[in-house]
């Protein structure tokens, strides 16, 4: 895989990738394709997590293995500058509807498939609301894993985010070359940075619901505010090419679905 580091921009607790894929040459022409997917990186961590340097020592870790958000809505809207004058620009929008409910470690759910003119966009944002409308009586936000604690004991955590969700980036300065070039476009969820400023002895001194660690609104609310404080925090952006395999393995899609308990 080849990757190009071009740009930084804002997004909520994510990296945004941008991928590209040429098209094959057997005639299957006609205008690139943006597609959408939602992923969660580095289920396994140590504990505690601070995002500057530290001489913290990491008393504990947790791993999760279930992380799924319902997808209400994906937006795109982007700037498409004149071909004649680089004064003029033409706005672009287009909206997916759901709502459906995403695995975010299983990155095979692909939403939108927006129609890319070829040209030089001097602005691209893609926006991902969870309702928690369309999720009740589930979470918008789920995740679900093991907590070690100091001693080695194990015990099951679970978060519940029940309120609505947006997950957003904007990229200036995209030029999309051709019209046999398709995208997919990674919205990188970083879980280590979830727990970022929660502290351990909080995590060990949580109130346990059938002896397990519940972080929602009505329940060990200190850390729930803490974690969803974190969602809205500002990160890069990314941008990398992939070849035709890789991208028609993405586009395949599979699956949806999600479960809680």
């Amino acid at each position: 895989m080849k990757r190009i580091n071009v740009l930084s921009a804002a997004v909520i607790l994510t990296a945004f990738v941008f991928t590209s894929c040429q098209k094959d040459d057997t005639g299957n022409s006609g205008p690139s394709v943006l597609g959408v997917k939602l992923e969660a990186l580095n289920k396994s961590y140590n504990l505690p997590v601070t995002l500057t340097k530290s001489a913290e020592v990491a008393t504990a870790s947790v791993t999760w293995d279930t992380i799924t958000m319902v997808v209400s809505k994906v937006s795109f809207e982007a700037e498409l500058k004149s071909k004649v004058s680089h004064r003029d620009s033409v706005e672009i929008s287009y909206k997916w509807s759901g709502p459906v409910t995403a695995n975010l470690l299983d990155s095979k759910t692909t939403f939108g498939n927006f129609t890319l003119q070829p040209g030089y966009y001097d602005e691209i944002e893609i926006k991902v609301a969870g309702l928690k409308d369309d999720a009740k009586p589930k979470p918008v936000f789920f995740m679900s894993g093991i907590y070690t604690n100091s001693n080695n004991q194990k015990i099951t955590i679970k978060v519940k985010v029940s309120d609505d969700i947006m997950l957003s980036t904007e990229k200036d300065s995209v030029n999309v070359t051709g019209d046999q070039v398709d995208y997919i476009s990674y919205i990188q969820v970083y879980l280590d940075k979830l727990m970022a400023g929660v502290p351990v002895s909080a995590l060990d001194n949580a109130k346990l619901t059938d002896g397990k660690i519940i972080i929602s609104a009505d329940t060990n609310r200190e850390i729930y505010y803490l974690l969803t404080n974190n969602l809205y925090k500002k990160h890069h952006m990314e941008h990398h090419e992939m070849d035709k395999d890789e991208f028609e393995h993405m586009m395949e899609g599979g699956k949806m679905g999600g479960h809680h308990d």
